[in-house]
């Protein structure tokens, strides 16, 4: 006997055993009665269960979404923590960073300045040098002249160039340092014709000059291959 006769001989005596089942409890009405109400109470208990496992799971799944929430709120937050601390070290970054390109500014102004003014009080005392040169020549010539020692004339000619070297002198210093000397650097001269020192470039003035000469070198590409495109080809 093979093993699929023995399968269906099984099935058959499964078929005849509930048959004889349902046979034996239509007669028996209180058996019947029994049998439903078992059966009932179980396939409620079974649903009951499967909504009390399905709702602790929705529930559980809710829980964790929120608690995920939670975190990824509390992560933004910290992120604004750390986003508001950078640009807090990022300003007072900057803030010293202008204040010590400020102060070196100013000290090297200052130094400008001070250098400036030493060079002009030296220009002063060399005329106030002149001056004490001048009168010590004058002094003998004039006891030289009041006791006859000398000519009148001699005294007044020399004295009338001393004091034309002295009024040239100072005229000159005058001018130089108003029209011609630098306002900022002693040492320098300033030209009217060519318009003062030339001014630095800027960063936009080279971004705007980096931005034309690629513009350029894409224009000529562009050139270059449409008379590349335009040459005919002997091969064809």
């Amino acid at each position: 006997m093979s093993l699929d006769q023995n399968i269906r001989d099984v099935l058959k005596l499964q078929d005849v055993e509930l048959a004889n089942a349902m046979n034996t409890l239509k007669n028996n009405p209180t058996a019947l009665n029994q049998f439903i109400t078992t059966r009932k109470a179980q396939l409620y208990n079974t649903v009951t269960k499967e909504h009390s496992d399905n709702f602790q799971k929705v529930y559980s799944d809710l829980g964790k979404a929120a608690d995920t929430t939670k975190n990824i709120l509390y992560y933004h937050v910290r992120n604004k923590d750390l986003d508001r601390t950078q640009e807090a070290v990022l300003a007072r970054a900057v803030t010293d960073a202008d204040n010590a390109t400020y102060d070196s500014q100013v000290a090297k102004r200052q130094v400008e300045i001070n250098e400036w003014t030493s060079n002009n009080k030296m220009d002063t005392l060399f005329f106030f040098q002149l001056l004490f040169i001048g009168l010590t020549l004058l002094a003998p010539l004039l006891y030289m002249s009041r006791t006859g020692m000398i000519p009148n004339g001699v005294f007044y000619g020399v004295s009338f160039l001393i004091v034309t070297a002295l009024v040239f002198t100072v005229a000159v210093r005058a001018q130089y340092t108003e029209k011609t000397r630098d306002l900022r650097f002693w040492n320098r001269r300033r030209f009217q014709q060519m318009g003062g020192p030339p001014t630095p470039p800027t960063c936009e003035s080279l971004q705007g000059l980096a931005s034309d000469l690629s513009q350029g070198i894409i224009s000529a590409g562009q050139s270059i291959q449409s008379a590349a495109q335009d040459i005919p080809n002997p091969g064809v």
